[in-house]
């Protein structure tokens, strides 16, 4: 029998507390500051290529990408996206990270939501586009954002 690691079904539950983690790590030593400094150069390095997508593809690129990763996170149910020609309002009836933490008996810290918030805003502005958070609920992770294209954006 041969197996390879690609052949393992790719699921990171405890990395949602790993990363956790970090963001309290960060912030209890940096601040606020610090987590959106972190934050920042781990967006411009992971999201590369989805922000170059985004460049060329437009909003398309990031409802494929939203699609996907509640599809690897198992949870495509709490997805509901509605797209317009020039906006993608997402809403997120609960952020299986969240969830799982909650289960695990780890309680998210303050800056988690910074995952939904910081690192959406800096892939709209590294990909030209708005970016808007609504709403952020915190025992949950149940959000409401949106991107969206309009003349000021498109001509900065």
């Amino acid at each position: 029998m041969d197996r390879h690691a690609a052949d393992n079904k790719y699921f990171h539950q405890d990395f949602h507390i790993s990363g956790d983690r970090g963001l309290a790590y960060a912030g209890e030593k940096w601040g606020d500051a610090g987590v959106k400094d972190y934050l920042e150069r781990f967006t411009l390095s992971w999201y590369a290529t989805l922000i170059n997508e985004i460049k060329t593809k437009g909003l398309t690129a990031l409802q494929n990408h939203l699609k996907k990763i509640y599809a690897i996170e198992e949870a495509p149910d709490a997805l509901h996206m509605v797209r317009t020609e020039n906006e993608l309002d997402v809403k997120i009836d609960y952020c299986p990270g969240v969830t799982y933490m909650r289960s695990a008996g780890h309680v998210p810290s303050i800056w988690y939501k910074e995952l939904t918030s910081t690192v959406n805003k800096i892939i709209a502005e590294k990909s030209g586009i708005g970016f808007e958070m609504i709403f952020y609920e915190p025992e949950t992770g149940r959000t409401n954002y949106k991107f969206f294209i309009n003349e000021k954006t498109e001509n900065e």
